[in-house]
């Protein structure tokens, strides 16, 4: 067993090489997505205070990881990027008006609690249309998201389309802890366990506990809503209904809604989310690929009331479904000689200004150290000789030194 200084915190990866090459390539490609839809890159601190993030994560304080600054007031790892959002429009952004568009990729934190083995660290890539609340703007951020899939490559993905009112209304007449529990099984997706909650329940209409265990079964196109209306049992039901309806009309216009169904049994596990909710799934992926939905009660938590909508992806799990090969620069490791330094480093500084990446060794640096091993790490090797003279079995290479030689570029140096 290693010591653990040797080790890396559960939960988190090391990336490197073409693996950080492409999730770069990814963060570059969701960008340019989000800003081609009007939104405004937005950063904020790593930390935030525990009760900024209580406002929008009430109820999951136990997946924070804890600091405390030097007066003693605690502060903890961002675990998601809305709420800050919610306080920079609040304050620093308070005098812009409606609709704001903001957009961010950033490194999220939570805690695992050891059942489900999740990664602690996520980079989320997303944004927040926020002081909109008609069905245009939610409509908008899942057309923004199906743009920016289909810019990585992606091209086989689906959304899920859930309404938490609709789903609240539904079980509002349980009682509180019954509806934690079923909940909390919707969550999971264990719609098993669901069922098995209800039928532990004694007293219960047949006829309600029959609609109870078929509506988070249902899933399809616009006959899927025409169901939900069916079973709701009260107006915030049929409500939500009509919005899921203007929904998809809004999404037939924007020619995404061949990739959407409503999705009656989707419940995001932030309570902060108040009418339609949107998760995205690749082939191939256990996990979701994005998730989001309308949060029409957050700002008020800071004091500027508005309805808002987003949705975030994972970058994390975009690598898994993304087969995008990003080309990197032409590797170039060139060795030389104490006197040959200056003439080694011009001709790097000419191959750099190029788009070349270059690397350089000084030999009698690395006696010990085989600078041969260059040609492991590098698409081409170059040694100048005792005489100045490049050294390379890479024809490419050899021509630029010779032309670089040729303009006259490298003779000054070369004295």
């Amino acid at each position: 067993m290693n010591p653990t200084y040797l080790e890396r915190p559960t939960g988190t990866i090391d990336l490197y090489g073409e693996s950080l090459h492409k999730k770069r390539w990814i963060e570059q490609e969701m960008i340019a997505v989000f800003q081609s839809f009007g939104y405004e890159m937005l950063e904020t601190p790593m930390i935030e205070y525990v009760e900024t993030i209580a406002r929008g994560l009430h109820g999951h304080e136990e997946q924070l990881y804890r600091m405390f600054d030097r007066s003693g007031r605690t502060m903890a790892l961002r675990p998601e990027m809305t709420t800050p959002v919610a306080r920079v429009v609040a304050t620093d952004l308070s005098d812009m008006n409606y609709p704001i568009r903001i957009a961010y990729t950033a490194k999220t934190y939570q805690a695992d609690d050891g059942r489900l083995h999740e990664p602690v660290e996520m980079t989320q890539a997303g944004v927040e249309l926020i002081g909109d609340a008609s069905p245009d703007a939610d409509a908008e951020v899942i057309a923004l998201m199906a743009t920016a899939l289909r810019s990585l490559g992606i091209e086989h993905f689906r959304f899920a389309i859930g309404h938490m009112g609709y789903l609240r209304a539904m079980l509002a007449p349980l009682s509180e802890g019954l509806q934690v529990a079923l909940r909390k099984a919707l969550v999971a997706r264990d719609l098993v366990h669901y069922e098995q909650i209800l039928d532990g329940e004694v007293g219960l209409n047949s006829e309600w506990l029959s609609r109870l265990k078929e509506f988070p079964r249902i899933r399809g196109g616009i006959e899927a809503i025409a169901i939900a209306r069916e079973l709701a049992l009260d107006e915030r039901a049929k409500q939500a209904c009509d919005e899921w309806e203007e929904l998809f009309a809004v999404l037939e216009a924007h020619g995404v809604a061949d990739v959407t169904q409503v999705d009656l049994g989707l419940y995001l596990n932030h309570e902060y989310y108040t009418g339609i909710v949107i998760e995205g799934y690749a082939e191939a992926l256990g996990a979701p690929i994005c998730f989001g939905g309308r949060y029409d009660g957050l700002l008020e938590q800071f004091g500027r009331k508005a309805p808002a909508t987003g949705c975030v992806t994972h970058i994390e799990r975009l690598l898994k479904v993304t087969s995008h090969v990003v080309e990197e620069a032409m590797q170039i490791h060139l060795c030389y000689l104490t006197e040959h330094r200056k003439q080694t480093f011009a001709f790097a500084d000419y191959l750099r200004l190029r788009g070349y990446a270059v690397a350089t060794s000084r030999a009698e640096c690395n006696d010990d150290i085989d600078v041969t091993c260059g040609r492991a790490n590098a698409r081409c090797f170059g040694e100048f000789d005792e005489a100045g003279q490049l050294k390379t079995k890479d024809r490419l290479l050899k021509q630029m030194w010779e032309y670089y030689l040729s303009c006259g570029v490298g003779s000054s140096d070369r004295r």
